[in-house]
């Protein structure tokens, strides 16, 4: 046996020294960090893993855990973060939410928007951190690029940043998808004005009587008939829930010619004489409220169960004349659906909102310029900065952008030029809803499948210019103290709009007036006093 002697070992010992350092020197150099002078090596900026809960609503993507695995291959080695998404159903979601909002449970990252009608209640009730020192920040150099000043300034809450505002445009126009192939079958040329869709639907219901002229869900025709007030800078309308400023009570405001004075605030199945000193012709219940009225004669055009989701799931898609509740931004995957199981169909769009809208001219959207949809990190998150860095990543670069919104590129989508992109037939298996995490002004590709019409009202979308300032459009109505007020009425008042929105109740007025007064004997009168007390202090401030 051969002998070690104490020199021996000691030259061992060494070589193993210098050995494992330059192992350690390859295993950051090049690929893992920079060994230039000055710079800390990756090494020590690895993080240690940790796991993201991440809430969203709707339907998990077939192919979510590929995008996932994608992920973390992209970004072991830096991020070292692993993301857990958690899918559920819209209304199912919105309990989860309010429930571990109430109990502390932690969630790292959470969808939340003013049309949800929770945002600003939550940011009163201390419900969502203030991240305003991670924007404009060169340690989140992503974030830095993607949110400009501006872009941040219009979704301020009482002056802080609360949100990761998402948008690709401030508007996604709400649209009736229409089978372009019924329309030309019935001799009609394309729709429009509203005369022209009634006259396409009753011309479905006579002479394709086994079809459905226009199927709803919950929603309804989402837009149809509400009141525009352009022009006006003496009122904020609230026509419909979602349209609600107030706490989610959907109240309209009406101010003084200048500008500087409430008159009075008025909602649903209020009396006319709350709506007397309104301007003109929003001086009754009905100038604002009316479209209720159109829902139910639109009813006769609609499936049979719109508030059953059963019921909906279970309709024929092939026996549809037009999608009555679907957003521009959806036509595409909706055509590409129906081409599945009918190669000669086909849908087209027609605006729903004004006829200025629909003849896309400048200035006719309204809008506070806040983002449609936004993030927040809830304050019982203890990841707030690796939340912060995964979305830094994210809004990086165009690659990791497309990841998240489209999928796998060459797979789920392709490219089409700079900005655009075009569906495959395995696209079906990732559609991720990017107005939840990823949709942005200049990082979300176009759909260039699209019709050249749908085209045209993208790009007429996506203009500045097409938009014009709603008033009180910075006011932000803190719900603290009228929040049990609230906690009683609104949950009666979704019930209702339910069945107002999709056009359910004929008597549709007299069943308005009477849950009226079960709202103003839960405290329907303390949340209007409050909203006018806190409008004029808003506008005594110099709020516009």
């Amino acid at each position: 046996m051969k002998r070690f002697t104490r020199g021996t070992c000691l030259a061992i010992v060494l070589g193993m020294t210098l050995f494992l350092s330059a192992c350690r020197e390859n295993a950051i150099s090049p690929n893992r960090g920079s060994s230039l002078p000055g710079t800390p090596s990756m090494a020590a900026e690895i993080p240690d893993p940790v796991k993201l809960k991440v809430m969203l609503f709707g339907e998990r993507p077939m192919d979510m855990d590929r995008i996932l695995q994608k992920f973390d291959q992209m970004t072991h080695d830096t991020l070292n973060t692993a993301l857990q998404f958690e899918f559920s159903p819209y209304m199912e979601n919105e309990q989860k939410m309010m429930l571990r909002m109430s109990t502390g449970e932690p969630v790292d990252l959470m969808f939340d928007a003013p049309w949800t009608k929770h945002l600003f209640n939550n940011v009163s009730m201390g419900y969502y951190q203030q991240l305003d020192k991670y924007f404009n920040n060169d340690h989140y150099p992503g974030l830095k690029k993607a949110f400009p000043k501006e872009m941040l300034d219009s979704n301020k809450i009482n002056g802080h940043i609360y949100t990761i505002p998402l948008f690709d445009a401030y508007y996604d126009p709400p649209v009736i998808a229409i089978r372009k192939d019924i329309r030309e079958s019935l001799g009609m040329k394309p729709l429009e004005t509203m005369d022209d869709l009634t006259a396409f639907y009753d011309k479905v219901l006579q002479q394709y009587p086994d079809d459905i002229p226009a199927t709803i869900g919950s929603r309804g025709i989402f837009r149809l008939g509400l009141p525009d007030a352009k022009g006006h800078n003496d009122i904020r309308l609230a026509p419909m829930m979602s349209d609600s400023f107030t706490g989610g009570i959907p109240f309209s405001v009406a101010l003084s010619k200048d500008g500087k004075k409430v008159i009075d605030a008025a909602t649903i199945g209020d009396p006319d004489s709350e709506f007397a000193d309104f301007p003109a012709p929003f001086n009754s219940h009905d100038a604002i409220y009316g479209h209720f009225g159109t829902r139910v004669q639109f009813r006769k055009y609609n499936n049979l169960n719109p508030l059953s989701s059963e019921a909906e799931i279970a309709l024929d898609i092939r026996k549809a004349a037009s999608q009555a509740d679907t957003t521009l931004s959806g036509i595409a995957r909706l055509r590409q659906d129906l081409q599945r199981v009918d190669a000669h169909a086909d849908y087209e769009p027609f605006l729903l909102g004004s006829q200025a809208q629909r003849d896309m001219q400048s200035a006719s959207i309204g809008t506070t310029f806040w983002a449609n949809n936004s993030l927040v990190i809830p304050v019982t998150s203890k990841n707030t900065d690796r939340t912060m860095k995964f979305l830094d990543w994210l809004f990086s670069r165009q690659e990791n952008h497309d990841l998240f919104e489209l999928g796998i590129e060459g797979e789920h989508w392709v490219k089409d030029g700079e900005a655009g992109y075009k569906l495959t037939a395995d696209s079906p298996n990732y559609r991720f809803p990017g107005y939840e995490l990823t949709n942005h002004s200049t990082m979300s590709r176009i759909l260039t499948d699209n019709d050249p019409k749908t085209l045209a009202y993208m790009k007429w979308a996506r203009d500045n210019g097409s938009y014009y300032q709603l008033p009180l459009s910075g006011f932000i109505f803190n719900s603290a103290s009228v929040a049990t007020e609230i906690a009683k009425v609104k949950p009666l008042m979704l019930q209702a709009s339910d069945l107002l929105m999709t056009g359910m109740v004929k008597e549709w007025k007299d069943y308005a007036r009477e849950q009226n007064k079960k709202w103003r004997a839960l405290g329907l009168d303390t949340i209007r006093q409050e909203v006018v007390r806190q409008v004029q202090a808003y506008l005594d401030a110099g709020g516009k």
